[in-house]
């Protein structure tokens, strides 16, 4: 009898550190402040615990990332495939085919990016193929347990909703303008599941 009790109390406090040691994992993730390290991120994981790898002097002028030589005091361009994003201290942002801030941090961070694509049309004579600049608008999504950043739809917000909160798809569903309205539900969406970040 004392071996069976002394087992169930040592399986508890097993699971009650385990759940500690989440908790404590949770509470160093990024979306659970507001100081944020200045710095910049060269994975997901840098930028979802708030620890930028790079913590060296940089610049950033609005369209480039510069790093400073802290031995020669000159700058180097920092290409954006190289890095995940940057925080300045006050916002954080990411990279994608600009820098863009963070606008919603939770279970879905959200961001948008404006610009001009060029895509190749084909007149009809004579013929010839044409670039033509091409203005988006994009809103965006980041999973914030997987680190996957997905182009933000009226169908990828109902399969969100559907498969986490029906009753807020219901809802969604009555509104008129739809489209409009992504920004809006994924804060409401994040706001009410809380619980489903990992």
């Amino acid at each position: 009898m004392y071996r069976l009790t002394l087992g169930i109390l040592l399986a508890c406090f097993q699971a009650t550190l385990a759940q500690s040691t989440i908790d404590s994992l949770k509470d160093s993730y990024i979306i659970n402040t507001t100081a944020y390290s200045k710095g910049i991120y060269k994975t997901f994981e840098d930028f979802k615990y708030n620890k930028p790898s790079i913590v060296d002097p940089y610049t950033f002028d609005g369209k480039n990332l510069w790093l400073k030589d802290t031995n020669t005091g000159k700058l180097k361009k920092i290409k954006k495939k190289e890095i995940w994003g940057f925080s300045d201290g006050t916002r954080v942002y990411v990279s994608w085919h600009k820098y863009d801030e963070v606008l919603e941090k939770g279970r879905y961070c959200y961001f948008k990016e404006k610009g001009t694509k060029i895509v190749f049309g084909v007149t009809a004579f004579p013929p010839m193929i044409l670039p033509i600049p091409v203005p988006y608008n994009d809103e965006l999504i980041i999973n914030f347990n997987t680190g996957k950043t997905y182009l933000l739809s009226k169908n990828l917000l109902k399969k969100i909703l559907a498969t986490d909160d029906k009753e807020l798809l219901a809802e969604y569903m009555k509104q008129s303008k739809k489209g409009k309205k992504l920004f809006e539900y994924i804060v409401k969406y994040n706001d009410r599941n809380v619980a489903k970040i990992k």
